[in-house]
């Protein structure tokens, strides 16, 4: 099982969808199959953990990221 991004051809929705093996994805706005894979990044493990498992030789990993002081986050 995986998350993909596509792009449907059919209606240019972007989506995401959670793909176990063995199944094909379909458009949830207009059951279109011909779809492209677009190129996502995996998220690190822990990269929103409030624990500190952020690595703290890059920049924060979203708003809400535990190097960003709590009264500063969105």
């Amino acid at each position: 099982m995986a998350l993909f991004e596509f792009s449907c051809t059919k209606c240019d929705h972007e989506f995401e969808q959670l793909i176990f093996q063995g199944e094909s994805p379909v458009c949830p706005s207009c059951k279109g199959t011909k779809l492209i894979k677009k190129w996502s990044l995996p998220s690190k493990p822990g990269s929103n953990d409030k624990n500190g498992f952020c690595d703290t030789n890059l920049p924060p990993c979203n708003p809400n990221c535990c190097k960003i002081p709590s009264n500063i986050r969105k």
